[in-house]
């Protein structure tokens, strides 16, 4: 269906939506380079993918990391790719009085600065290609809420880079569309019950006892929101890759519509609903 051209890097492919994404688009014909931190994922994704895929050692947080990666994409092909999907990421909940700053720091660096400067890296080939980059969001990017401000901000950030270079980089032909995703069933939710557990144990008591009704209510509300499979994310981002024309933003799952709509909702009484949902009082 596809040629040589079509050569598309998918960052954080090691698990969950980054590797569903690249097992469908190996499916549909083209040609991926996923985007991995260690030889033992690329190996595993390579037994449920063709020989078209490429697993690429890419850590978004390490500059020499990213040049070497442009390097071999760039000795692989003809210094053109159709695509870059940003998807590699790290979630991070909790009252921000509970979350350590070491923390914070870790997620803004994979979230926008590794988001950023891989973007920047891969600029010129996609300018050559006249590609398209798409950028993995969330519902967090359209409304921030209570328990998630340190990744709320991240997902702002990623909203506001895609807003950025969707006109920044049109001149080249380049086009860039921001995914806001939902709740997606994959292991990264059980991971992210057992950090918060450990940021409970770690804080001191007293404080935890302050946010309880905070942490309970957001606890209940992930396990009860249904969830959509990460190959359908896949099946999103393909559509970014392959319409002639893309659009600027796509709502995947029913959470990224609920949080829309709550997010058109005015401030004062977006703020009174969640408090009551939260704390029970108006």
């Amino acid at each position: 269906m596809f040629n040589d051209s079509q050569f598309t890097v998918i960052t954080g492919a090691s698990s969950g939506i980054g590797k569903a994404t690249a097992i469908h688009l190996d499916k549909l014909g083209f040609r991926v380079f996923a985007g991995i931190r260690k030889e033992a994922d690329g190996q595993a994704l390579m037994k449920e993918a063709s020989d078209r895929l490429t697993p690429l050692l890419l850590d978004v947080t390490d500059g020499n990391s990213i040049a070497a990666a442009v390097s071999t994409v760039t000795e692989k092909t003809s210094g053109k790719l159709l695509g870059l999907v940003n998807n590699a990421g790290l979630s991070l909940n909790g009252p921000l009085e509970l979350v350590p700053v070491p923390e914070i720091k870790k997620l803004m660096d994979v979230n926008v600065l590794g988001l950023l400067a891989v973007t920047k890296a891969f600029i010129p080939l996609l300018r050559k290609g006249q590609g398209r980059l798409v950028n993995i969001s969330s519902g967090h990017g359209l409304l921030a809420i209570p328990d998630k401000s340190v990744y709320a901000a991240s997902k702002f950030a990623v909203r506001a880079i895609s807003d950025s270079l969707r006109v920044e980089l049109r001149p080249f032909g380049i086009s860039v569309s921001c995914l806001v995703v939902g709740k997606v069933d994959t292991a990264v939710l059980g991971k992210i019950v057992a950090e918060r557990e450990k940021m409970m144990k770690d804080a001191e008591p007293e404080i935890t006892k302050l946010y309880s009704p905070l942490l309970e209510f957001f606890d209940k509300e992930v396990k009860g929101l249904a969830g959509i499979s990460p190959s359908e994310v896949g099946k999103v981002v393909a559509e970014a890759l392959m319409k002639k024309k893309p659009k600027a933003q796509y709502l995947v799952g029913p959470g990224a519509k609920k949080m829309k709509n709550l997010a058109r909702l005015p401030v004062g009484l977006r703020d009174r609903l969640m408090y009551k949902a939260i704390y029970g009082k108006r």
